[in-house]
């Protein structure tokens, strides 16, 4: 049986981070954006941090999926050494899980990390500093990655096999 669910932040206080959600990492809050594909209402990451490689993401609690299929649209604001958002999935905590991304600076990719360690899976060298829509496919093994509804990624892999359903963009609708 399949269900579907639609998050949006649009009845939610905005400059707060929305109940529902458990921050591993950033600055999560709802902010109006006149640009949203859906407007009034986003979620935006906006913690600086200093030099180094970070990760923000935070997670939608409550979901515990084994296939699924989601979608994300979201907008690269600012950044120095990434400019980017995904989703999360298949996670079982804050060092083991999948994650589907695009950085505006470079590419769309899949990637595992495991024991706190992100390998890539699968890169396909893309660009946009526009809204964009990201989209994870998992059935059993089998992941298939879409960005703007183009399938570039396709790949088998069964590290990790279950996780709550999981957003970690920049900014989302």
């Amino acid at each position: 049986m399949e269900k579907s669910w639609r998050l949006d932040f649009d009845q939610e206080k905005v400059g707060v981070t929305p109940s529902g959600l458990q921050v591993i990492v950033g600055d999560w809050i709802v902010l109006t954006d006149p640009t949203a594909p859906s407007p009034p209402n986003v979620l935006a990451q906006v913690a600086t941090f200093p030099e180094g490689i970070h990760f923000p993401r935070c997670l939608i609690t409550g979901f515990q999926l084994a296939d699924l299929r989601m979608s994300v649209k979201f907008k690269p604001i600012s950044g120095e050494c990434d400019q980017g958002g995904g989703l999360v999935f298949k996670y079982q905590d804050p060092e083991n899980y999948y994650v589907l991304r695009a950085n505006a600076l470079d590419d769309f990719a899949l990637f595992k990390c495991v024991k706190d360690q992100r390998w890539p899976l699968k890169r396909y060298y893309v660009r946009s500093d526009e809204w964009q829509t990201l989209m994870v496919e998992c059935r059993g093994p089998f992941i298939s990655g879409y960005w703007n509804d183009r399938l570039l990624i396709e790949v088998q892999d069964e590290t990790l096999a279950w996780g709550e359903l999981v957003s970690g963009p920049y900014r989302t609708r």
